[in-house]
């Protein structure tokens, strides 16, 4: 059997799947991956800074619950939604 590398559509990371429909590298990757799904909101400002850029969001509904766990300083993917 010949199993071929597949790349993570979270992370961009190359792995060998241990499952046939294995689609994403590890666990967090596709806790990550859910997790961005259906959160939205409107960006209220981007600003350019030293290391990168500011965005400031509003939040509604239950998006509004999921903003309220992020943590000063962390890491986060910004995706746009498909119109």
């Amino acid at each position: 059997m010949q199993v071929e590398a597949r790349c993570c559509p979270y992370c961009s990371t190359l792995f060998v799947p241990r499952r046939r429909f294995e689609h994403f590298c590890r666990a967090k990757c596709r806790n990550a991956f859910h997790m961005d799904v259906g959160t939205s909101g409107t960006i209220a400002s981007v600003r350019r800074i030293n290391k990168g850029i500011s965005v400031i969001m509003h939040f509604t509904g239950p998006a509004a619950m999921s903003a309220m766990a992020l943590l000063p300083k962390e890491a986060i993917r910004l995706v746009k939604a498909p119109r």
